[in-house]
Parts: structure tokens; sequence; C-alpha cells
């Protein structure tokens, strides 16, 4: 069995009417002991502007480049799984096609991107539990870089250098962090 506690949300309450929510889903079957968990991930616009974001590039798990999505999944308060330790600090271009323009009501999964580049996050697509019990599956997205050439890649990005750095523009500066996803394996 699966239960979604809380929902993660950004609500600015001023003029901008930024209101960002980010959700994890699972199944309601029971998980076996040894097997990986399905988590569904959804970034959803529910102000009145269009919000730009970024989904799970190369190199956001692990810290390497924003936006950084840090996943972790802890069993009776201790974490059993987070992002792996960089193996290559070396992470190919930003695109414009990673860039995502929500309209109000508009969702995606981070980690699914159809042009864009995104990626699983090998955080929750890995982790097999090794024994029963309740575990919290937890996601923070931050967006929070002192400067816009900390999301740039290592190499090949001159490319599209300016229309990135306009588009990093764009996206608003936060730190979410979604709802507990608790999953109970047996």
């Amino acid at each position: 069995m699966t239960v979604a506690k809380g929902q993660g949300a950004i609500r600015d309450g001023g003029e901008q009417g930024l209101a960002v929510v980010l959700v994890l889903r699972g199944s309601a079957e029971r998980r076996q002991v040894g097997r990986a968990v399905d988590v569904g991930i959804e970034i959803r616009n529910e102000g009145k502007d269009v919000v730009w974001f970024v989904g799970a590039v190369d190199g956001s798990e692990e810290g390497v480049r924003y936006p950084h999505y840090r996943p972790t999944i802890t069993r009776d308060g201790t974490v059993v799984a987070a992002p792996p330790r960089p193996e290559d600090p070396l992470v190919g271009p930003m695109r414009a096609a990673d860039f995502r323009g929500l309209r109000p009501g508009e969702s995606f999964d981070p980690t699914r991107g159809g042009a864009a580049a995104y990626h699983p996050l090998a955080t929750f697509a890995t982790f097999r539990p090794s024994e029963p019990g309740f575990y919290r599956y937890l996601l923070t997205i931050s967006t929070v870089s002192t400067r816009p050439e900390e999301w740039l890649g290592a190499f090949g990005q001159d490319a599209e250098r300016a229309a990135v750095l306009d588009l990093i523009a764009r996206v608003p500066r936060l730190e979410i962090t979604s709802n507990v996803l608790e999953v109970d394996v047996r």
C-alpha cells in the first residue's frame, strides 16, 4: 500500500501569483521486498501566470548543476537511499528544449521529457527495499543558484548559450519539497 502524505507547494502570495506544487505518487498495491518501487513525479503550476521549469537533467541529482533534484528514501527515520556521488562533473549542455513553460493548471513529469534530455532519478529507480517495513520517499528540488552559469554544461554549451541564459533568468528561484510518499513493503 502506498500513501501520499501532505503536498509540497510554494506560494508567494504576492503579485506574481507563483504557486508550484511537487507531488510524488505511487500505486495502491502492496510492494514486495527486493523490487523497485515505481514513483511518479509531477510538477504542477497552480498559479495565474506561466512558470518556467527544467526537469532532471544530467548532473541534477548529483548536485553537479542546477536545478538540483535531491531524492531521499528513509525507513524508521534512517536514510536508506540518497543521490549517488558525482562520478564525473562533466555534464552535457543545457538546451532550450530542456525548459518547460507551464501554463496555469499544466503539469509535467520532470523525469520524462520527449525532446528534453530529462533523466530518471537513480535513487528512486534503482533502490530495492531489502526488508519489510514502511519506506518514506521524498524529493526536494532547488533552483536557488547564485549564478546562471551554475546551470550550464561543462562542454558544448556555446551553440545555445544566449538562449539558455535567457531561459534560466525566467525560472523562479525556489526550493520545493514534495509530499511524503509512504510505501508499505512486505
